[in-house]
């Protein structure tokens, strides 16, 4: 999927998402990786200029220096990023890849710095956000969870900090999971 195509159907199914999305980012000085960038990573939309990392070589390249790699086994030596982000990626990746992949971002995360973790969840109750439970029911990503299923998936989750919020005009909500430290 091209950038383009990308603006657009984020547009169309999660109006205001990339406003809000941006408004977490906390712009952090030194190297920053995207792990699963996609075709455009809205680290640069905070000023920084991430590295990136995805599994096709046509949309890591179209924002950035990138890599074709796994989340599940990223090509980088320990703790060499001051902050390592992932935007709507472990919703794509059974459990055992998904706790995979966030030990392997944690590996790649230097002393001092922070890994920054989005995902989208079903909303906790269908009733509640009709329009949201439907838009994930039919979402690409074949493993999306519920919030505690998904913090089930973190080594030490009481090392991280969750925190759930509403992210669209269709009332798609998602997870950030942060860990600071060394």
């Amino acid at each position: 999927m091209n950038a383009a195509l990308y603006r657009f159907s984020r547009a169309v199914v999660a109006p205001g998402a990339s406003r809000y999305i941006a408004s977490l980012i906390e712009s952090r000085p030194g190297r920053a990786l995207d792990v699963g960038c996609g075709p455009e990573s809205p680290l640069w939309s905070a000023g920084m200029q991430p590295f990136g990392v995805d599994i096709a070589l046509d949309r890591a390249r179209a924002f950035g220096p990138a890599v074709v790699a796994t989340a599940a086994s990223l090509p980088f030596a320990d703790g060499v990023f001051d902050s390592v982000w992932s935007f709507g990626l472990l919703h794509h990746m059974p459990d055992d890849q998904a706790r995979t992949a966030i030990r392997e971002m944690r590996r790649v995360t230097g002393a001092g710095g922070v890994t920054v973790i989005l995902d989208g969840v079903l909303p906790r109750q269908a009733w509640s956000r009709p329009l949201a439970w439907l838009l994930r029911r039919l979402d690409r990503g074949r493993w999306m969870r519920q919030q505690e299923a998904l913090q089930a998936l973190f080594d030490s989750p009481a090392s991280w900090r969750f925190g759930r919020f509403t992210y669209s005009h269709t009332g798609l909500e998602g997870v950030i999971c942060k860990y600071a430290g060394g």
